[in-house]
């Protein structure tokens, strides 16, 4: 009977400490949960695009507003005064020390580094939970913050390229002005053409890499292990930029030889265009011409666009990432989004918003050609850049051997070289 006492005793003893245990761990997490929580953010002061912008913190201020209203228990904060130029080695300097911000703009050319390393978090467990709908953006745009099956960022703001044609000019020399669509081989046709009349036809903004992109050509196989410089397609592009380098006699054909009449084509992104159109800044012009908007010359209507973004990643290491998340998802809000059009000269990576009434007043007000059909189709054609850690840093190497090889009129000869010098950089 004792035994039995002495035993019972024993379990309630055990019984007390694990609840007195419980509670314990209850009320401490409770406080926790209570306390201040602090969720830091990465970003730059300045335009995205390296064009003339007001308040550069507008934007991330006003996501800021509405979080805080939503999380009032929050404070959401971030360093002011870092440029464009210094960001980069700002974050790398912040991951190397383990202080980077929970949320952060991802620099499109660190994206494959940061990715390949394990410093962004995988956001696919997010967006299923929470049912995010991944199909509100622009495949490309979206695209361009996964990393091997992983969605790593999220684009806040896309700027595809676009060509500007002065229709005066072309009708002045009786050339038919090129369909929205249109390919490379018509570009070279009507360059030959015009300078037959002493004109020029496209910009040095047209470069090889353009002229590559405009032939879907690939310079590396996807897994970022081999060169393929002297690829069939990509090999026209080179052919086609030799070609108009050739009819123009190796002269630089400049924007301002653009703004002066000369010039037929000129390659803008989206935010140079909204700029170039809009007040006070078309006042400062010479021009005295006609012009419309077209898509970048390519032989694919589906992949022919360049398209730059900014987007947004988390740390992997954040221990506020689930409230990070809700950051993330508040920056490609509707309200968000909305708001994006009146303080930026991008465009929204959400399909809605990018055709909305709000953009197309926008575009009209700048005094633009453009309207959101053909923006709509010009985002749907945006490609994407390849996915593997050294594409930068090769792709630098790439340019300068290319641009050299055209320079001394040797391209054709030594591509070939280049292209196993490419494949040494790549092992």
């Amino acid at each position: 009977m004792e035994n039995k006492m002495e035993k019972n005793k024993a379990k309630l003893m055990i019984v007390t400490i694990f609840l007195l245990l419980l509670m314990g761990s209850v009320t401490y997490f409770a406080k926790i949960s209570s306390e201040p929580k602090t969720l830091t953010i990465g970003v730059y002061t300045g335009s995205y695009w390296d064009v003339p912008q007001g308040d550069s913190y507008h934007m991330i201020d006003y996501v800021v507003k509405k979080f805080k209203k939503r999380y009032p228990n929050v404070r959401v904060i971030y360093e002011s005064g870092i440029t464009k130029t210094n960001y980069r080695s700002w974050l790398a300097n912040s991951l190397v020390k383990g202080t980077e911000p929970d949320v952060f703009i991802v620099p499109a050319n660190t994206f494959n580094i940061l990715a390949s390393d394990g410093a962004l978090l995988d956001l696919n467990g997010y967006i299923r939970h929470d049912k995010f709908k991944t199909s509100d953006f622009y495949q490309a745009a979206l695209e361009s913050g996964q990393y091997h099956n992983q969605q790593l960022a999220l684009p806040f703001e896309v700027n595809p390229s676009l060509m500007v044609v002065n229709t005066s000019l072309l009708a002045k020399a009786k050339l038919k002005i090129p369909n929205f669509d249109w390919q490379p081989t018509q570009l070279e046709l009507l360059n030959k053409k015009l300078r037959q009349k002493d004109y020029y036809g496209v910009t040095e903004n047209f470069n090889w890499q353009a002229a590559v992109n405009s032939y879907q050509g690939q310079l590396f196989t996807s897994d970022g292990t081999k060169s393929q410089l002297t690829s069939n397609k990509v090999m026209q592009g080179l052919n086609l930029i030799t070609e108009l380098e050739q009819l123009n006699n190796n002269i630089n054909v400049t924007s301002a030889m653009f703004d002066q009449g000369k010039v037929a084509f000129s390659p803008m992104t989206l935010a140079q265009y909204r700029t170039y159109t809009s007040y006070p800044y078309h006042v400062t012009r010479n021009s005295n011409f006609n012009w419309d908007v077209i898509k970048m010359p390519s032989m694919s209507k589906k992949r022919g666009t360049k398209l730059a973004n900014v987007s947004f990643g988390i740390s992997s290491h954040s221990r506020n990432a689930t409230l990070a998340w809700q950051f993330m998802k508040l920056l490609v809000s509707k309200d968000v989004q909305t708001e994006l059009i009146k303080y930026s000269q991008g465009v929204s990576p959400l399909k809605k918003i990018a055709q909305s009434t709000a953009m197309k007043k926008m575009l009209v007000s700048e005094g633009s050609n453009l309207t959101t059909q053909k923006l709509n189709a010009i985002l749907n054609s945006g490609n994407v850049e390849p996915k593997f850690k050294k594409y930068y840093s090769v792709m630098d190497d790439a340019d300068y051997q290319v641009e050299n090889g055209l320079q001394s009129g040797k391209l054709e000869t030594e591509v070939f070289e280049m292209q196993n010098h490419l494949n040494e950089e790549l092992k």
